[in-house]
């Protein structure tokens, strides 16, 4: 009986399920939409915001960029070797012409030129052989030596800065040999060119101790600049440093991109 009974509901189950569910739709009912495809291109981009307070500067190319150690071809050494030859020939040169006026003073010789280009009273070599030669005519001795030193101290000033000139010229040889690495010789010319106005200066307020008379910067140096030592030494000197700058400059080996 108990068999019966539960046949009996799941058949009425099974009738209501029937009875319920939903009648299938037909596929000729489905109304389906147009499918729809738009392209987007897409363009990435990459956008830095400089900070304010960074002032803008040059774009850097590829030659602003210089190898390591490893890296140097030796194309690029022939261009390093060739901008040193033809530099340091250029600062050998005007090395010598600043140098010759005080060698040729000493041999005593004379150039027929513009301005006093050879100097005679501010012969820098010469008269330290000169105080040497008084020097040791006294025995080193006596009161006259401290005379005699003090009155060359201009000259010594001058070949103080000479010592400089003549570590240009080293260096100007040395770059004609073909150097790799650029050669500088504008701390040379700085120390040179002070030299030359120190003592422009002891001629311009004048030093009894060093039997230095006062000059009139117009009429002794401006106005008779063909007859003026000091002139032609203080001009030689603002070549040699323009020059120098030039060569320095010019040459100078960047490291990196320069920005």
């Amino acid at each position: 009986m108990a068999d019966e009974r539960n046949k009996n509901k799941n058949r009425l189950v099974d009738d209501a399920g029937i009875r319920l569910a939903p009648t299938p739709i037909r596929n000729s009912d489905y109304h389906v939409l147009p499918s729809i495809r738009q392209e987007f291109v897409l363009e990435p981009s990459l956008q830095i915001d400089e900070p304010k307070d960074e002032l803008s500067h040059e774009v850097s190319t590829a030659d602003d960029f210089q190898p390591k150690v490893k890296d140097k071809s030796k194309k690029w050494k022939r261009q390093k070797r060739g901008k040193n030859i033809v530099f340091g020939a250029i600062m050998l040169v005007f090395s010598v012409i600043v140098v010759l006026p005080y060698i040729l003073a000493v041999a005593g010789q004379n150039v027929n030129l513009p301005i006093k280009y050879v100097p005679q009273e501010l012969n820098a070599i010469g008269n330290l052989i000169e105080a040497f030669k008084a020097s040791a005519g006294y025995g080193w001795q006596g009161a006259e030596l401290k005379t005699i030193w003090l009155q060359t101290v201009p000259s010594l000033v001058l070949v103080f800065g000479l010592v400089f000139l003549l570590f240009n010229v080293i260096k100007s040889f040395a770059a004609l040999l073909g150097a790799v690495r650029p050669v500088k010789y504008a701390t040379n010319a700085v120390i040179y060119l002070v030299c030359v106005l120190t003592v422009f200066v002891f001629y311009l307020i004048g030093v009894n101790m060093f039997a230095i008379e006062q000059i009139n910067i117009m009429d002794d140096f401006l106005l008779a600049y063909s007859t003026s030592e000091l002139f032609a030494l203080v001009v030689l000197a603002v070549a040699n440093l323009i020059v120098s700058a030039l060569c320095t400059l010019l040459n100078k080996d960047k490291l990196g991109y320069i920005r």
